[in-house]
């Protein structure tokens, strides 16, 4: 018979769904299973003749499995190789130890036991061959990788290869990976160095990881995660510390002192604070002792307000010289998570809010020491302090990377009492780029707004109280959406919004578990015990106030695919902005059905942009993406393509509309070139967005060179030093996403930024202001 063989007459299968295994429904497209079978080398005349036969015993809401099995059956009367050729490629899927789902692939297994064990290619391929015999008996969709590799392991034992198996076998992830993390490290997070605790990390990241997708999650919910088409953020501490991020309140350890690990059994107690001195060294071990029970950031808010009473009847001197011990306790606090400093955020007033004014202020020993109203020069002066420690820069002149410092701007902050304040900000704004600020006169602002680094942000709207909102809560966690994947699935508008339901539904579900294992956690599990000391008659941390957060990525990529024309254009602009209303409003009516803090934030996305477009760029041929070979990426969030040749007013024309429909956190980037920017302009800049605009949060972002051999700071991303005409050992320093962090330029420099955000530094369109 030839492949002229002409196409039957089909049923009409117009209205006919099929369920794919993560739940989600596309419609029966017969072309689609044709290329399937062609893939795997079917003819063309066999390959019609069984999707004919396919799609005649098809029903709506069919499952691909039921699909995969029609195929194969009459696959085999046909050609019994072929047949397991589609097996193998269609049928037989792989969850990998890179937490991506593949096609099972005999070749693999031959390649890495060739790399892994030093095996023979002849003897590779004959193990190889009888674990795919094996395979073929078994009644199975879908294996892990690790099972994968135990089966090879039994046939290396069978034929009496002990030193073979030694080499391949695993030790919670492969002795290959073990020794990859050992001798070149992982480039993953930016915050973490290659050292003994980050191996360790990430040794216990991969069991952990392992644990939750095969344990705790549904198979759809970790194959949606382990496909692409969401992302599940810190998977590796969902069992364990599955909380995100949290805003400390200060004046309660002013008040009751310091258990570190939450009961004052197994280390020192402090009592409240007498000195200022004390005080410091207590506000840093509050956020480092939090940090061993949470996923994510610690952050203190109007810090420098609660701060003030112990500067009273100091020197200037004193303060600044508290404030410094402060800040470099911080940067030099290597026992976080795998030997990070902690990640820090400090919200810093430019004097005492109005709504604090009249509040009972807390100072030496805990005690009431009249209202916060009474240290307005105080906290002024703690500001001031705390921003010429930061400029004064670290003894190399390098900059300080933590704590995130972030200035909130009042609507009094611009009336020219707080000139020489607001310009010594933008000093450092200027010379490092490390600065935050914080929009609280746009309309959609209430009393009390505070932001970590990262963007995710708390507002005083959930129960109106700014205290119960802002303070001793945070984000829960928050889950990823794909949305170009989404654009290449879907085949008009009214598609996209049913993938962005679907692709919803898994977000929630994900999100509802990981709350259930958090409140496991606290109350059953006794695991996180800092959080749940009691003060004040009730746990310190408030999961009822914790955010649960719906993020995405790549709206721009989305726009693009899906109306040829990409965010900056008004038109797609506008479906764009449908799009993350259309979050924001399922949030917001998921908060009445359920009484919980749901929301929107733009996802951070310091490894999932990268992610999202490697996997996509294998997967649709089609895919619109940023970037080179192995180091692509997607835009991040709603923002701007960071190479659009747009000025910096069209830029804020375009992502300050998100701000307001995102309300668990945003950030606008103003990416600065390599002339040294003018405080002044800097300063008007920021007046005119907080006069003009609805951005929320912003930073200027300024790339910086150092020279690790004659310690030099140069402006710009500077191939040679231009001190000592060094090369190999010139750092590059920017903002990775919610955080300056090195790149890992330096020949000597251990971690550094992952493929796609080091391509993203390379495309970023600079401005001088």
């Amino acid at each position: 018979m030839k492949d002229s063989h002409v196409l039957a007459e089909l049923p009409s299968k117009a209205d006919i769904s099929v369920e794919k295994n993560n739940g989600i429904r596309e419609k029966f497209s017969h072309e689609k299973l044709v290329k399937s079978l062609l893939m795997v080398g079917s003819p063309l005349w066999a390959a019609e003749k069984i999707a004919s036969k396919v799609a005649k015993s098809a029903y709506d809401s069919i499952t691909t499995k039921e699909i995969k099995m029609l195929v194969y059956t009459s696959l085999k009367d046909i050609d019994e190789e072929i047949a397991d050729k589609y097996f193998a490629a269609r049928k037989l899927k792989v969850r990998t130890s890179r937490d991506t789902i593949e096609s099972f692939n005999q070749k693999k297994i031959e390649k890495s036991l060739i790399k892994e064990a030093g095996a023979s290619p002849q003897l590779a391929e004959k193990i190889a061959t009888e674990v795919w015999k094996e395979l073929k008996k078994l009644d199975v969709e879908y294996l892990t990788a690790p099972m994968i590799r135990e089966m090879v392991n039994t046939k290396l034992i069978e034929h009496r290869l002990e030193k073979l198996r030694k080499k391949y076998t695993r030790l919670g992830i492969p002795v290959y990976n073990i020794t990859e993390l050992i001798t070149e490290g992982s480039r993953d997070n930016a915050n973490m160095i290659h050292n003994p605790e980050t191996v360790h990390k990430y040794v216990a990241d991969e069991a952990l990881k392992q644990y939750t997708l095969l344990h705790i999650l549904p198979t759809r919910l970790a194959d949606a995660h382990i496909s692409g088409d969401i992302h599940i953020h810190d998977l590796e501490f969902f069992a364990a510390r599955p909380l995100n991020c949290l805003q400390h309140d200060l004046r309660l350890f002013i008040k009751y002192g310091l258990k570190v690990d939450g009961t004052g059994d197994h280390t020192s107690v402090a009592g409240p604070p007498k000195h200022l001195e004390t005080l410091m060294n207590h506000a840093g071990e509050i956020m480092l002792a939090a940090q061993q029970n949470m996923s994510g950031g610690q952050a203190m808010s109007l810090w420098n307000v609660f701060v003030a009473p112990f500067a009273a009847g100091r020197s200037y001197d004193e303060i600044k010289q508290a404030v410094q011990m402060f800040i470099f306790n911080l940067n030099m606090a290597y026992a976080a998570r795998g030997s990070q400093v902690p990640f820090t955020s400090i919200n810093l007033e430019f004097a005492v809010p109005d709504f604090l004014s009249d509040v009972p202020a807390y100072g030496p020993r805990g005690e009431r020491v009249g209202v916060y109203g009474d240290f307005y020069d105080e906290a002024r002066q703690v500001t001031r302090a705390f921003t010429e420690v930061l400029l004064e820069g670290d003894a190399d002149g390098k900059p300080h990377l933590f704590p995130n410092t972030i200035y909130v701007i009042r609507k009094e902050t611009l009336k020219g009492e707080f000139d020489d304040d607001l310009h010594l900000a933008h000093e450092l704004a200027a010379k490092y780029g490390t600065a935050y600020f914080v929009n609280m006169l746009a309309d959609y602002r209430g009393e009390m707004s505070n932001y970590m680094g990262c963007r995710t942000l708390l507002s005083d709207n959930w129960t109106g109280n700014w205290e119960q909102d802002c303070l001793r809560t945070g984000n829960l966690a928050y889950v990823t959406l794909n949305l170009p994947r989404i654009a290449y699935q879907a085949k008009d508008d009214d598609e996209i919004f049913e993938y962005i339901d679907e692709y919803l539904d898994l977000a929630i579900n994900i999100l509802e578990l990981r709350r259930e294992q958090a409140l496991k956690c606290l109350n059953d599990y006794n695991l996180l015990p800092f959080l749940t000391q009691e003060i004040e008659g009730e746990n310190y941390y408030r999961i009822e106030n914790a955010t649960l957060s719906f993020g995405y990525v790549g709206l721009n990529e989305m726009l693009e695919y899906h109306t040829g024309d990409d965010i900056t254009n008004l038109d797609a602009n506008k479906f764009g902005l449908k799009v993350i209303r259309y979050l924001y409003e399922r949030a917001q009516e998921l908060k009445k059905e359920t009484g919980l803090r749901w929301s929107v934030l733009q996802t951070p996305a310091e490894s999932t942009a990268h992610r999202f477009a490697m996997l996509d760029k294998k997967s649709y041929k089609e895919a619109i993406v940023q970037g080179r070979e192995n180091s692509y990426y997607y835009t991040n969030s709603s923002h701007v393509p960071v190479d659009a040749e747009i000025d910096m007013i069209e830029k804020i024309k375009i992502e300050e509309e998100y701000h307001p429909i995102t309300p668990g956190g945003h950030i606008f980037h103003a990416w600065l070139g390599e002339a040294q920017p003018d405080t002044q302009a800097l300063t008007r800049f920021t007046k005119n967005i907080c006069k003009n605009t609805k951005i929320g949060f912003w930073d200027y972002s300024s790339a910086l060179s150092f020279c690790l051999k004659c310690k030099t700071l140069m402006r710009g991303l500077q191939e040679t030093c231009a001190n000592c005409g060094e090369k190999e050992e010139v750092e590059w320093y920017d903002r990775i996403t919610g955080y300056v962090q090195q790149v890992g330029r330096a020949k000597s420099s251990s971690g550094g930024w992952n493929p796609g955000k080091r391509q993203e530094l390379l495309d970023r369109k600079r401005y001088n202001l």
